[in-house]
């Protein structure tokens, strides 16, 4: 038996090893070799959601059932009686929620809009889907078994076992006693997230192939020989899947979605997981369905997702809004854009993972010149790995009406009252927007881009991964750390990694001053640094130490020459908006190189509360595919990565590194090429 489990798990991960480049899931691997080793083989895989869920459910259930009469009825493999044939065809036309959660989950677009909206719409099937089992459980006369069931709901938390035996005992499915056990158990931490971290690699790494093989082993292919009764079925399989991928596309076309992420949303709202072949087995058991039919239906379901899967994962692209935009440059933004208007509330994004990284957030907000014309709106973000539940979760905070003893208060409690506390003793009019948001690391950013196009905010400020690494694990700092990847390889305005040494100035109702360094050696970031700065310049608590680096090139390229101009445009707007500023510094360095360059910056030391520079630059010397090889995260550029080293001011200093959105250059230059043709 053992010798048969090692067997049937190394089977499943070479399966999904080999299979996974081509986007297929887990359960096709898993399902796929249960039936290589079954003996057939062995012989010889929202408001819009409402509108969408209700359309993908209703229309192919009301064509399937149309065909019970001429069609199902007369196939002998069903033999559950005329309301089994119609809780058939209902089946073949449900979206099961924890189906579509975990394949959206492998495909890595679980925060993606598409993955969103298929996510409230799988819901809204699930409650269809519930419905349909109390029918079900009143048909059969089960309600007293139901009624008795509930009774056993305080000794559920002993073992979920233990109620998948009672259940059994009374009749039911065992797997009745699991989902109340579930039900009972409160969702994400600390219960629900410690159960998911100690048994969810039993449970997806060993249970589940486990499972999956013996659905596998139960089919047979030889067991088809009734080739009338197949075709009928087949039929209505098709039928329901064809009607399925109409109804779905329909609706969210009706939406004003673009017929691609229609017809992307109609197959993902069509694949098939765990759920499915659970049912058609209990079917199987209770001589609902016989061989046949269960074979044919289980292997359309293994067809439609080999079919559907690879599809979704090659042709769906995350970061895609729905719905065109009337403009591009209504979603990507710079802080150069805001410079012409005084009047405009500055938003700004920040996202933090512990309290620890509040204090610094909350300076930097105050230093950036928070005025009755220009206020500033911040949209505070406080990032928790999902854990324990199965979808995602963006919850906007409000005012605490619960109390806390000092021990049991939670952390995202003490990040909101900091905010809080800050948004009503600010200097100037400061309004603060906090959010919780339980998502997936690795989709994280998905979410920081939605808010950000939603609020149209032209800078999002991240902490750099190794910020207080001595309070997170190792495998957190590096989630963290592929995070802020993310974040900068895709973001539609600028992002500002804050490398934070746990040092800030004194902020307080009577005193605030705060001294800051600029390096500006040229290009669009050092640009968005020299920018934000102009911003905090007009704050009088606020000192800054501009210094300009001026490379004595011998040869300039095109490209050059044109950012060059570009540089010294906005330094004499700079200049001129700050003239008479007696807290301004201004100082011009020429150096020959890029060794020069960097001797010049360590030599430029201070008592500096923040040092801001760009993370790319146009000198050969200091490009990041040029120099990567050197330095320790890449992420900061060469500049900033020596910054935030012990080589500068012993490493005691902040550091705020500033990218402009690649997709901002990358459309700036289209429209430039444009210009040019005209």
């Amino acid at each position: 038996m053992m010798a048969q489990i090692i067997l049937i798990v190394i089977t499943s991960r070479v399966l999904y090893y080999f299979l996974r480049p081509s986007g297929q899931t887990k359960f096709v691997c898993n399902l796929l070799g249960g039936i290589i080793w079954s003996p057939s083989l062995l012989v010889r895989t929202q408001k819009n959601a409402w509108k969408i869920g209700l359309a993908g459910f209703l229309f192919p259930s009301a064509v399937t059932s149309s065909l019970v009469y001429p069609l199902a009825r007369s196939i002998p493999g069903l033999t559950g009686g005329i309301l089994f044939l119609f809780f058939t065809t209902f089946s073949l036309s449900f979206t099961y929620f924890p189906t579509v959660a975990e394949a959206l989950d492998e495909l890595n677009l679980m925060t993606s809009e598409l993955g969103q909206l298929a996510l409230s719409s799988a819901m809204l099937n699930d409650v269809i889907q519930w419905f349909f089992m109390a029918i079900h459980c009143i048909y059969s006369q089960e309600s007293h078994r139901i009624e008795a069931l509930l009774s056993f709901v305080g000794i559920a938390v002993l073992h979920y076992l233990f109620m998948a035996f009672i259940t059994d005992a009374l009749g039911t499915k065992p797997t009745t006693g699991a989902i109340i056990l579930g039900l009972v158990v409160p969702n994400g931490p600390p219960l629900g997230t410690a159960l998911i971290k100690k048994t969810e690699l039993m449970v997806s790494e060993f249970l589940l192939p486990v499972f999956f093989f013996c659905v596998g082993l139960s089919v047979n292919v030889y067991s088809i020989h009734d080739w009338e009764s197949f075709s009928k079925l087949q039929v209505l399989i098709v039928e329901s899947y064809v009607t399925k991928f109409l109804g779905v596309t329909l609706a969210a076309m009706c939406c004003k979605i673009k017929f691609k992420h229609s017809l992307l949303l109609s197959m993902i709202m069509s694949i098939k997981g765990l759920i499915e072949p659970s049912i058609y087995s209990r079917w199987r058991v209770l001589k609902q369905m016989d061989q046949q039919s269960y074979t044919q239906i289980i292997l359309s379901s293994l067809g439609l997702t080999m079919a559907i899967a690879p599809f979704i994962r090659f042709s769906c692209i995350p970061h895609v809004h729905l719905r065109q935009s009337s403009s591009i440059h209504d979603c990507i933004r710079n802080i150069q854009s805001l410079l012409a208007s005084n009047s405009e509330t500055f938003q700004i994004l920040c996202c933090v993972h512990n309290e620890e990284s509040v204090r610094n957030m909350i300076t930097l907000l105050e230093a950036s010149n928070p005025t009755e014309a220009s206020p500033i709106c911040a949209y505070i973000f406080h990032a928790v790995e999902l854990t324990g539940s199965a979808a995602p979760l963006l919850v906007p905070h409000t005012k605490q009406k619960k109390k806390f003893t000092h021990t049991s208060v939670p952390t995202n409690v003490h990040i909101m009252r900091a905010l809080e506390n800050y948004s009503k003793n600010s200097k100037g009019p400061v309004v603060i927007e906090a959010f919780t948001m339980t998502t997936p690391y690795k989709s994280m950013h998905e979410t920081i881009f939605h808010e950000a196009n939603d609020k149209k905010v032209p800078l999002i400020i991240i902490p750099f991964h190794e910020n207080h690494d001595v309070i997170a694990p190792n495998c957190q700092t590096k989630a963290i750390r592929q995070f802020n990847i993310n974040v900068q390889s895709y973001a539609p305005c600028t992002v500002g990694i804050l490398v934070d040494r746990s040092l800030s100035c004194l902020l307080s109702l009577n005193h605030f001053s705060y001294n800051v360094a600029v390096f500006f050696i040229g290009g669009p970031d050092d640009r968005e640094a020299l920018a934000y700065s102009a911003r905090m310049s007009g704050n009088t608590k606020v000192s800054i130490s501009v210094f300009r680096f001026i490379l004595a090139e011998t040869v300039i390229e095109e490209e050059q020459l044109k950012e060059t101009k570009l540089d010294q445009a906005l330094v004499d707007e700079f200049k001129l908006s700050n003239i008479g500023n007696d807290h301004l510094n201004w100082h011009e360095m020429e150096v020959a190189d890029g060794v020069q360059l960097m001797d010049a910056i360590r030599q430029s030391h201070g008592d500096y509360d923040l040092v801001m520079v760009g993370r790319r630059h146009l000198e050969m010397s200091l490009r990041n595919e040029e120099t990567v090889d050197f330095m320790e995260n890449a992420e900061l550029g060469v500049i900033g990565d020596m910054l935030a080293s012990s080589d500068f001011c012993g490493g005691m200093v902040n550091v705020l590194v500033m990218q402009e959105s690649r997709e901002f250059e990358l459309r700036t230059a289209s429209d430039e090429k444009f210009n040019e043709v005209l």
